[in-house]
């Protein structure tokens, strides 16, 4: 038989109180209905150390929460009452024998009153950060001078111990249904947003050669969502690609599969109702550790809405390009007729119908193209087009241009961007700049560095610069943007007295697209 005696507590515990109370409520087992699992812990405690009650009982900092208990007929108890709070003082099991002959028990409500409590026997229950919860214990009627044998001790420890289990596995569950509720939650927001922006998942599994795909991609190859779910035949899927687009799609696919990497894709489909849809799919193949392709995922979006916009822009912008064609062509023709009628003005007629025939040409740089369609009579240089743009400006025979330095290559969409740029420029110049006054030039030099491109804009013999202007214009926010946005490029503004300066630092491999 063991005779173990209530001791008095350590000066303070090794934990602090705000800690304790957190970890015990983080358990949310507080003022949760009776559960067997914790009954039948009880049940046997009571069973084994022969005591009419037991309790699992959990120190709050006003009361004692009995998550079970056995002829205890009663949930809680104000704290004042609580033996169960000197116990988790305690480190380990905490035995009273007779609740009379200690001090600090002998005039407690459940000792003097109907209750008649004299034995209490309690074992820690303490988290795994060594915080003490509450206790495991057992209570009689009667004294017990011998306390509880070294069997019954062990067993209330281990009942304890199952207790903790039970409450780890109860937070667990709970964890486990918040990720739950979390992870449904996540993945309807993300359904929401694939179908807001009209894209389908894919995952290609090449050894059984079969694509599962979501409903979305589904419905956009024409493939029935059971049998995508499942997984349906790649062939499905290829087959449902543009015959004109096919044979370059499966090109890609081929040389992603061997080669690794990532898939980008921009084709048409021909579902079953026959339309026509355009799609953009992009994906990534994985390979084991020998170099085989195991799994191709990727996901695709259909862009039809957004293809006929650009559509509809483009052929409004062509329609307008057109017009303005059409615009200096009359131009042109009326200086013509007006010059037949008026021989003096023959002289002038002729100027002014080549300065109009430069901007026309100067315009088929800024006008919408098809793609490898090149501006004609213009040239394949950064210099060469400056010439041709800026050819409208020439007063008489004089050049009001110089244009030196170093010259590089040029592609059709750089040349356009760069065309906008300097087209602003000379606007600027002749309202407001060198090419208001008849003394007023303009130097254009080119320096390469490697592979950054410097185009050097510098007006001399205008009227005396003021500084900068207090806001940018919209031409000034275009050329900047187009700068950014369309050659990668940096625009540095010199507001110097004598003339405004203007440096483009270009990338050499920007220039050619």
């Amino acid at each position: 038989m063991t005779l173990t005696r209530a001791t008095k507590p350590a000066s303070s515990p090794p934990w602090s109180e705000a800690d304790r109370l957190a970890a015990l409520r983080a358990y949310g087992v507080l003022d949760t209905p009776r559960e067997a699992a914790f009954d039948e812990i009880t049940q046997v405690a009571a069973l084994v150390c022969k005591a009419p009650i037991a309790l699992v009982s959990f120190v709050e900092d006003t009361r004692q929460f009995f998550k079970s208990e056995v002829g205890m007929g009663m949930r809680e108890t104000p704290m004042d009452v609580s033996i169960c709070a000197h116990a988790i003082l305690q480190p380990d099991l905490f035995v009273v024998p007779d609740t009379t002959q200690d001090e600090r028990f002998a005039s407690n409500l459940l000792v003097t009153g109907e209750r008649h409590i004299r034995f209490y026997a309690g074992v820690l229950l303490t988290t795994l950060e060594d915080l003490p919860l509450g206790t495991l214990c057992v209570l009689d009627t009667k004294p017990r001078p011998e306390g509880l044998s070294e069997e019954q001790a062990g067993t209330l420890r281990a009942l304890a111990r199952a207790v903790m289990a039970q409450l780890e596995l109860r937070r667990s569950n709970k964890a486990l249904v918040e990720s739950e509720r979390r992870l449904r939650a996540s993945e309807e927001r993300l359904q929401l947003a694939l179908n807001a922006g009209h894209i389908g998942t894919w995952a290609w599994d090449i050894a059984r050669n079969r694509v599962i795909a979501d409903a979305n991609l589904a419905q956009m190859f024409s493939v029935s969502p059971d049998e995508a779910a499942t997984g349906a035949p790649v062939e499905r899927f290829v087959n449902a690609v543009h015959p004109e687009d096919r044979p370059r799609v499966e090109v890609i696919l081929a040389r992603v599969v061997e080669q690794g990497g990532e898939y980008q894709a921009e084709h048409r489909l021909l579902p079953k109702d026959g339309s026509v849809r355009w799609v953009i799919g992009r994906g990534r193949c994985d390979h084991d550790e020998h170099g085989r392709p195991i799994c191709f995922t990727g996901v695709t979006v259909d862009i039809t809405e957004l293809k006929r916009a650009q559509e509809g822009q483009e052929l409004l912008a062509r329609e307008l390009s057109h017009r303005i064609k059409n615009i200096f062509a009359v131009v042109g023709g009326l200086v013509s007729l007006s010059a037949r009628a008026h021989l003096e003005a023959k002289g002038f007629a002729d100027d002014f119908r080549q300065r109009v025939n430069a901007l026309a040409l100067a315009h088929e740089y800024v006008r919408p193209r098809n793609a490898g369609e090149v501006p004609s009579g213009a040239g394949e240089t950064v210099l060469g087009l400056m010439r041709v743009l800026l050819a409208p400006y020439r007063l008489g025979e004089r050049e009001r241009f110089i244009i030196e330095g170093e010259d590089v290559p040029i592609g059709a969409k750089s040349a356009t961007a760069l065309a906008l740029i300097v087209h602003e420029q000379a606007t600027n110049a002749v309202k407001y700049g060198a090419l208001s006054t008849e003394a007023g030039m303009v130097r254009l030099a080119g320096e390469r560095d490697r592979e950054l491109y410097r185009l050097t804009w510098e007006e001399t013999g205008g009227p005396p610069v003021a500084g900068a202007p207090e806001r940018q214009g919209f031409g000034m926010q275009m050329a900047a943007r187009s700068a950014v946005g369309q050659l990668g490029s940096t625009i540095a503004y010199d507001w110097a007295a004598r003339g405004l300066k203007v440096t483009l630092s270009m990338g050499t491999k920007s220039l050619l697209g």
